[in-house]
């Protein structure tokens, strides 16, 4: 039991990794955030079930901070050193994951505000060409 508590900070600052790594990639893949603007398909908004992944990603960003505080005591000695040892560089690794999905869902939405911007002034073009006779 003592080995699960000395893991548990450690995984799960793993798995909110991973999660955070996770969330950039598909919103890249799904933004075309490194496409160009004259090569890009259309762009769709950032979807409510990315949005509420990423408030999950940043909740599992702070668990294993509070989770390593109320286990400490329960840790041995070295386990202890080790985590107050990693434990800024762990929170400024977290913080920028977090705040590059931040980054990259707001480049998606962007990039879908112009997919939108060129549809809309696409079809006043096509409304407002003289008609050939």
């Amino acid at each position: 039991m003592t080995m699960f508590v000395e893991l548990l900070p450690a995984l799960l600052w793993i798995i909110a990794a991973v999660l955070a790594v996770n969330i950039i990639g598909l919103t890249v893949i799904r933004g075309h955030v490194l496409t160009p603007r004259s090569k890009r398909p259309p762009v769709f908004p950032v979807s409510w079930n990315m949005v509420m992944l990423h408030v999950v990603s940043f909740v599992m960003a702070i668990v294993p901070f509070p989770v390593y505080a109320l286990t400490a005591d329960q840790m041995d000695i070295d386990v202890r050193e080790f985590y107050e040892m990693n434990a800024f560089i762990a929170a400024i690794i977290i913080i920028v994951l977090v705040m590059l999905e931040i980054l990259v869902m707001y480049v998606q939405a962007h990039n879908a505000m112009e997919t939108e911007m060129d549809r809309q002034l696409g079809l006043a073009v096509h409304h407002d060409k003289p008609t050939e006779k």
